[in-house]
């Protein structure tokens, strides 16, 4: 039976799912076996079409673990999963972990000890990715390549004082989120140990044929209304050095998908938009040693070199669709 604690806990973890039902066993036990017992695990059963719903109910009959499961009936989509998730959350730090992934026991005793340590807004670890031909780790703590959600925890009244929440309807929901987070915080810690488990599943959505387009634009949509908030709450003046960072990022990183090369040079020409736009060129001296924005800078309005530059990167295939 599940476990109903009788004060507020340390840390809230949401879990949405969706048709994950054979990796959830895996990922609930996970935090049943956390070392921090002062948790609670809201797991979000977003209209799966599986038997999760049962199997959740299962592992929360059987465990010690304190845990409540919202089954809903609509398909809300990842991103509002998660906002259902938060707003169920009672904890002081509020932690996400994806339904297909599992996290190692000391995760989170090792997080909520140094963020209330230090009094951090929100602290991040490293991560190793895992598929059958073996695992990477990964430990950035740049933001621009930090920026999933699940391998941090947030200050939930932070997060709330601030009304940060996920776009819901878009991909790259945790990208939103991560820099809003990076730009309102005043304590930010990163800690190396790699404590996330991030499954590398070959027939994810994102990884079908035709995904890389279907995210090229996706993420225009994303970064064009991150840019509108950005004005909106009165912090693009401060956040400009990171936004031409993002922006250049993106666009040279880019290069490197399987897109047309039309859709290449849209893009390209949507970020030059941005940053006219919004005055971003203005902060270049700040991040000119950044590698993204030096390469962007160099490259932007030279369209030959950047059809050089994408032949030498392997996609000679996708130039002239």
């Amino acid at each position: 039976m599940s476990v109903i604690l009788n004060r507020s806990p340390s840390v809230s973890i949401v879990v949405p799912v969706f048709n994950t039902e054979q990796y959830l066993w895996q990922c609930l036990e996970s935090l049943a076996e956390q070392s921090l017992t002062s948790i609670e695990v809201i797991v979000v059963i977003d209209a799966s079409p599986d038997n999760a719903y049962l199997l959740a109910k299962q592992f929360a009959e059987q465990s010690n673990l304190a845990m409540r499961i919202v089954n809903l009936t609509t398909n809300v989509g990842l991103a509002q999963a998660r906002n259902i998730g938060m707003s169920h959350a009672k904890g002081q730090y509020l932690g996400f972990v994806d339904s297909d992934d599992y996290v190692d026991k000391q995760m989170y005793s090792h997080l909520f000890n140094q963020a209330v340590a230090n009094n951090a807004d929100w602290v991040s670890c490293g991560f190793s990715k895992f598929s059958a031909q073996g695992i990477e780790q990964y430990a950035h703590s740049n933001i621009s390549e930090n920026t999933s959600v699940c391998n941090k925890l947030f200050r939930r009244s932070f997060i709330h004082q601030h009304q940060i929440c996920f776009p819901a309807g878009e991909l790259f929901e945790d990208e939103i989120f991560s820099y809003m987070a990076e730009l309102y915080a005043q304590t930010i810690l990163h800690i190396e140990n790699p404590y996330y488990f991030y499954r590398h599943n070959a027939n994810g959505i994102c990884r079908k044929p035709g995904a890389d387009k279907s995210r090229l634009y996706a993420r225009m949509c994303s970064i064009g209304d991150f840019m509108q908030r950005m004005e909106q709450s009165e912090l693009l003046p401060s956040a400009a050095p990171l936004c031409l960072e993002m922006l250049c990022r993106h666009a040279y990183l880019q290069l490197r998908t399987q897109v047309s090369w039309f859709d290449l040079l849209c893009y390209w020409r949507f970020t030059q938009h941005l940053i006219e736009k919004y005055h971003l060129a203005q902060s270049i001296d700040l991040v000119k040693d950044n590698y993204f924005v030096s390469s962007f800078n160099k490259w932007q309005h030279r369209e030959w070199a950047l059809w050089l530059i994408r032949l030498r990167a392997g996609r000679a295939n996708y130039a002239v669709e």
